[in-house]
């Protein structure tokens, strides 16, 4: 993985000016490869949002508790989620977490949660220049409200053709896929593939516990379940690496599923 680190600086009135890059002499994207720059932590008035996102022909799908609405535009459509989230234009509000993605004709962008706030996914269909690219991206993520006038973005890249996702941290005792799902390209996609159940940005799984640990009180929102050894938790997945180095958790892993007579 490249690491680079882009200062945004200042924004003009016609848009967002990148002017300078740190280390690296990397000018361009590429099509092999997709992006996950770090945006930190981002402020935004979530009714605001959706009303700009429903306005720019969105699909809207928020989660508020145990209901979920979703609009195409502004009208409500009772269509299957999993139609939806294929949409070129998507905003899902899952209660407080906002992720959203654009698809492009020579690229995709996604802005979604991570440990450290808010990141953004770049995956280019061709070559592209890194300046121009950022700015129409930045530039555009600032016009929903989603982005400040200044922002440190350090980024990874990451082959779009791996078999074998990055190994988690050290600290973290997360099962290998799980922790892929972290940084992969495509959350939705990525689950369906690993089998993994997801509801909004959230997925189902299994903490087992170290003896005598437990579940820490910030993740206990999400218990689905709990015994002396283990619980099954529906979890957002910008807190699963949290989770798995938390220090009496023994393993994060999904759940298991009856294999298939």
């Amino acid at each position: 993985m490249k690491k680079i680190t882009v200062l945004v600086a200042s924004l003009l009135l016609l848009g967002l000016s990148i002017v300078s890059f740190g280390s690296g002499e990397m000018t361009r994207f590429v099509e092999t490869d997709y992006y996950i720059l770090s945006l930190g932590g981002l402020t935004a008035d979530v009714p605001s949002v959706v009303a700009a996102a429903q306005t720019n022909g969105f699909t809207v799908i928020r989660y508020e508790g145990d209901v979920v609405t979703a609009y195409r535009g502004t009208t409500e459509t009772a269509e299957a989620i999993s139609d939806l989230q294929d949409s070129d234009k998507l905003l899902i509000v899952d209660n407080e977490r906002i992720y959203m993605r654009v698809k492009e004709s020579a690229y995709t962008y996604t802005l979604r949660p991570s440990a450290s706030g808010y990141e953004l996914v770049i995956a280019p269909q061709e070559a592209l220049p890194i300046v121009e690219t950022l700015t129409d991206i930045l530039n555009a993520l600032q016009g929903m409200g989603l982005v400040g006038t200044e922002v440190d973005l350090g980024f990874q890249a990451f082959s779009k053709s791996d078999l074998k996702g990055p190994p988690p941290p050290e600290a973290a005792r997360i099962d290998s896929d799980l922790y892929w799902l972290t940084v992969a390209e495509d959350w939705f996609a990525f689950a369906t593939q690993k089998g993994f159940s997801l509801t909004g940005l959230r997925v189902e799984i299994v903490a087992e516990k170290l003896p005598g640990g437990g579940i820490p009180s910030e993740f206990s929102a999400y218990l689905l379940s709990e015994t002396e050894t283990a619980a099954k938790l529906l979890l957002p997945i910008d807190a699963l690496v949290r989770l798995a180095e938390s220090a009496g958790i023994g393993l994060v892993r999904p759940p298991y599923r009856p294999a298939a007579p």
